[in-house]
């Protein structure tokens, strides 16, 4: 009965070790998320719409995070995002959901993850991605952005460059069907930032077995003046593009984007972007303009509040407008929109 009862105390004890030592590790989990909710006036050829909308500034999500040492300056980390609709609560879908390790040696990951033109490209959106954003918007259309079953590698800095390259399984069939080669390279040196970055995709033709292919090449430049940042992209793409099972289409052009963000040091920040896109063929696409104004005030780290202008000028009657926002099911692709938001993070 002593043995028994010792037993019973030992198992006792390693238990208290073992819940000890997982909740030890569990507490390296970081829990942080956005809630940004808008109300903003949309205008189509057909309709005008007032509505309460999410994801002004950042789409609204729910993140948990965490990183471990394990030695000799090499990290194991993950990341796992859920996008939600904030303004009914709806969702949660799919966001970036990966697991990596870095050192010295760079940067290796494993996942659904933003490929390295969201990140080279990104940089000089002065939009930082947002709903109305003319670089997310307008010069990615159905381009590569984020993409699952991706292997990624980030070189170590060396003399301010920077590589990150990615291959995808894609729809992991023997075609190959949707796998992304993601290719770039940055060089950051003071106030200066440079980019370059090229993505090749194949694809499956959504009205026949064929298999297609796509190549989208940037070109990304910023340069800070004091408190002004001007920003610079320049695009070319040529291929089949498409959106399964709904449209896809063959086409190759060029489109450029010029802007600018401003930070006042204080509560103030400002951002203004322009982006002339032109379509070689002509057909599904077509030649068009659009523009960003926004401003917003902080009033902490965490908590701001914004105002949006975008307005996209399609010459003619196009297969596929180019969208003023995503974020919309109306009869037709809004042409302006002004936001009022909120954006809290957490």
């Amino acid at each position: 009965m002593q043995l028994k009862a010792t037993g019973v105390a030992v198992l006792a004890a390693l238990s208290a070790m073992a819940a000890g030592a997982q909740r030890a590790e569990a507490s390296n989990v970081t829990i942080s998320g956005v809630i940004d909710i808008n109300v903003e006036r949309l205008s189509t050829p057909k309709e005008s719409v007032t509505r309460v909308s999410s994801g002004g500034l950042s789409n609204s999500r729910l993140e948990f995070s965490a990183t471990e040492d394990l030695g000799n300056g090499n990290q194991a980390f993950f990341l796992h995002q859920m996008q939600l609709a904030a303004d009914t609560g709806g969702g949660p879908t799919p966001r970036e959901t990966y697991v990596g390790m870095r050192g010295k040696w760079g940067q290796f990951a494993l996942g659904r993850q933003n490929t390295p033109s969201y990140w080279i490209v990104g940089y000089a959106d002065p939009s930082w991605s947002g709903d109305y954003s003319r670089v997310s918007n307008n010069q990615y259309f159905y381009a590569p952005w984020r993409e699952s079953n991706a292997i990624s590698y980030n070189t170590p800095v060396l003399g301010g460059f920077k590589g990150r390259f990615m291959v995808t399984t894609g729809q992991e069939t023997a075609d190959h069907n949707g796998r992304v080669i993601s290719t770039g390279v940055e060089y950051r040196s003071g106030p200066l930032y440079l980019g370059f970055v090229s993505d090749h995709k194949d694809i499956r033709n959504i009205a026949s077995p064929k298999m297609e292919s796509s190549r989208d090449n940037y070109l990304s430049a910023t340069y800070r003046f004091g408190s002004v940042e001007p920003t610079f992209i320049y695009h070319t793409y040529n291929g089949y593009y498409a959106y399964p099972p709904y449209v896809g289409f063959q086409t190759r052009g060029w489109d450029m984007q010029v802007g600018a963000r401003w930070k006042s040091g204080g509560p103030h920040g400002a951002y203004i972007s322009v982006v002339r896109r032109h379509d070689d063929v002509g057909r599904d696409l077509t030649d068009a303009n659009s523009f960003l104004a926004g401003y917003n005030y902080r009033f902490s780290k965490r908590t701001d509040v914004y105002i949006n202008h975008g307005r996209v000028i399609t010459k003619g009657n196009p297969k596929v407008p180019y969208p003023l926002t995503f974020n919309y099911n109306g009869s037709a692709n809004p042409e302006r929109g002004t936001q009022v938001g909120l954006r809290h993070s957490f």
